[in-house]
């Protein structure tokens, strides 16, 4: 009978260049937002739409329960 369990790649560790990609690829993204952020603002658009502020109260809610009933309540 033979085995049909495979054995696991070897997956490389991330080298220095890997890790400042992705630094930089994580400032790039936070530019980005920012942009974006401020051409919504100009014209005069919401930051956030009901949509993702409902969600963001429901992780705050799992995170400080306190602060999620305050929130329900209004």
């Amino acid at each position: 009978m033979t085995s049909t369990v495979r054995s696991m790649p070897e997956t490389a560790l991330p080298t220095d260049a890997d890790l400042d990609d992705r630094r930089r690829l994580l400032r790039l993204r936070e530019l980005c937002d920012e942009v974006l952020a401020s051409r919504r603002i100009e014209e005069g658009r919401d930051l956030l739409t009901d949509e993702e502020r409902a969600e963001a109260r429901t992780l705050l809610a799992g995170f400080a329960p306190r602060a999620g009933q305050r929130e329900r309540a209004r």
